[in-house]
């Protein structure tokens, strides 16, 4: 079509010295997102005949809503604006040769921008083809790759989708094993006698690769190349996958031992093997995090106290990959020490040992306890969204009361699973989760010998509303069970306790639930609680909660839903890079007479 669209074209070209195909593509696509929105209240747009509802709307959308024009001339000037907007917009739906004419007419004595509109052919594709630049790819890719061509004739011309063809391919020449290939532009021609565009892509694909062998780095990086390999996903020899590529890249990320880590293909082939595909090496560039790493933490609620925590991280120890961590809490409450050792992918990726020590003095107005646990265990990691665990545990836990004193001996096992569909771990905003976890166990001492389960189901959702999502609805609900043994048969932190900061706020700690005649808590066999919050962020920095907690805690096995008791409340969060930090303010709804009139707790982190 040597017209005004071919003109278009070779203008469009020399602007930009790209390809006239390109130029022309782009062009349109540009002139429509930088068109001013508006409701065009003062250009009158006539349309013969009438085009698809949802054309008419976005050209009436794009026009611009400027003042209306004070003289003709004026008037004039707006019609000539809003013309290369409509024309602009109809080509963006595959109407590339509209008629539009201008004028000026006159409503109530005041000049009027008029555009008479015929949108003409919708243009559909003629032809749709690839051009190789060179010839190395292979008769059986060229054929997949024209499979894949989303572009097919006899459909709409419509630009976006011209270009969007062009990423499409680029992908599969990739997932065919050419990492180097690119299209490296495209040529458009239009004819305006069949109201047609043919487009054809040039494809320069490269050579078709199979993967080598890794090449670890040297000099100062202490990670083993041993370990490194366990997280290495591709196969020496297969053809090359990005998929494969991007896997060990993530990987290496998800380790947390690099500041930098990169898997990448060698500048240059290596070799080349017996089917004529060149062979690349993977190159590991890695920059390793400092070996050393302490975090402080405080937390304080009305009736648990004021305390603190601390942790030491030593990474790489052995060069394995593992982490070191040494945690030490004190508090009005408790006093004590946790040190884990994580060998991650320890029996293959994925798949890690967790070796832990604990020693602990607590004291609360349910027990005061000591205990000394030592535990080993297994992490599965499926990936970021579902992990699963198991593992053995074996404690020693004295308990004392004025009147009595008693001492366990537990051996456990357990086993849990979570499933993590949210956006963030310190603040989600969206999504939900989801975890379980038993405990079967076998208690000695305290005159009885005996096997119980403990068991207990969360889940956890986040609703954003409105653009910004700075208003989200979240709830929590948690139960859990005791079964084969009685409250009283079971040490102290085996059983279910509610109220306080991490449960039903507003409520004394571990208030809720079952008293002996003295007024202490005894704890229960089964725990229901929950939580509803609306978070509401007003800017950045600084964020507002209102929530609303119930729960109970019952000697029936099983959760009981009557008896709730049910907190109210406010808080306050500060966003930091470590989560934000919390303030609330719980009052009780139907309080007993051990309860105070109000609660208030400062942490880290969301409430969940």
């Amino acid at each position: 079509m040597v017209s005004r669209l071919e003109k278009q074209l070779k203008f469009m070209a020399y602007l930009f010295q790209i390809p006239r195909g390109a130029a022309f593509l782009a062009g349109l696509v540009i002139a429509i997102l930088l068109a001013p929105a508006g409701l065009a209240q003062n250009v009158k747009v006539d349309f013969t005949p009438a085009p698809p509802a949802v054309i008419r709307e976005a050209v009436i959308e794009a026009l611009p809503d400027d003042a209306p024009p004070e003289t003709p001339l004026q008037a004039r000037r707006q019609a000539k604006r809003s013309k290369a907007i409509v024309e602009n917009t109809l080509n963006a739906f595959g109407y590339y040769a509209p008629l539009i004419s201008v004028s000026v007419g006159e409503i109530d004595g005041q000049a009027v921008p008029m555009l008479a509109v015929d949108s003409g052919p919708l243009f559909t594709i003629g032809r749709a083809e690839i051009n190789y630049r060179d010839d190395r790819a292979r008769t059986e890719d060229r054929a997949q790759l024209s499979d894949s061509l989303t572009v097919r004739p006899g459909q709409s011309a419509v630009p976006a989708e011209i270009i969007d063809a062009e990423r499409v391919l680029g992908l599969k020449l990739r997932e065919l094993g050419y990492p180097f290939g690119e299209v490296m532009d495209r040529d458009v021609i239009g004819d305006k006698d069949t109201a047609t565009i043919s487009v054809r892509y040039n494809v320069q694909s490269g050579p078709k690769v199979r993967f080598g062998a890794v090449q670890y780095p040297g000099g100062n990086i202490r990670t083993k190349a041993s370990y490194l390999a366990r997280l290495n996903p591709t196969e020496s020899g297969r053809l090359y996958d990005p998929a494969k590529l991007a896997l060990f890249n993530s990987r290496l990320a998800e380790t947390r031992l690099f500041d930098k880590s990169l898997a990448r293909l060698s500048p240059q082939p290596v070799s080349v093997s017996e089917g004529g595909d060149a062979i690349y090496d993977i190159i590991l560039e890695l920059e390793e995090r400092p070996k050393n790493t302490i975090a402080l933490g405080a937390n304080y609620g009305t009736n648990e106290g004021f305390g603190v925590n601390a942790e030491l991280t030593r990474r790489n120890a052995t060069r394995r990959g593992d982490l070191l961590i040494a945690e030490a809490r004190l508090a009005e409450r408790e006093i004590g020490a946790n040190l884990i050792w994580r060998r991650p992918n320890e029996l293959g990726y994925g798949k890690g040992l967790v070796l832990l020590a604990t020693l602990k003095d607590e004291n609360t107005d349910a027990f005061d306890q000591q205990l000394a646990k030592f535990g080993a265990g297994i992490e599965v990691i499926q990936g970021p969204r579902l992990n699963y665990y198991f593992g053995v545990n074996a404690q020693y836990i004295r308990e004392e009361s004025p009147d009595r004193r008693e001492d366990f001996q537990t051996l456990s096992a357990y086993a849990g699973i979570g499933i993590d569909q949210s956006d963030s771990l310190l603040d989600p905003r969206k999504g939900w989760r989801a975890e379980g976890r038993i405990i079967p166990t076998y208690a000695f001492g305290g005159g009885n010998a005996l096997p119980y389960a403990r068991s207990v189901v969360q889940g956890r959702a986040y609703f954003p509303f409105g653009e910004s999502a700075r208003f989200v609805a979240a709830g929590r609900l948690r139960a859990g069970t005791l079964v084969g043994a009685a409250a009283e048969q079971v040490p102290a932190d085996a059983r279910f306790y509610a109220g306080g900061g991490g449960s039903v706020r507003g409520y004394t700690y571990q208030a809720i639930g079952p008293f002996d005649e003295d007024a202490n808590p005894l704890g229960g066999r089964s725990l229901l609680d929950g939580s509803v919050e609306g978070r509401w962020r007003y800017n950045d920095k600084i964020g507002m909660v209102g929530f609303l907690d119930f729960g109970n805690v019952s000697d029936a096995e099983y959760p009981e839903f009557d008896n709730l008791r049910i907190g109210a409340g406010i808080g306050a969060r500060y966003m930091t890079p470590a989560g934000p930090l919390r303030l609330d303010v719980g009052v009780p709804l139907n309080p007993s007479e051990r309860d105070e009139k109000f609660q208030i707790y400062i942490s880290i982190g969301q409430s969940f």
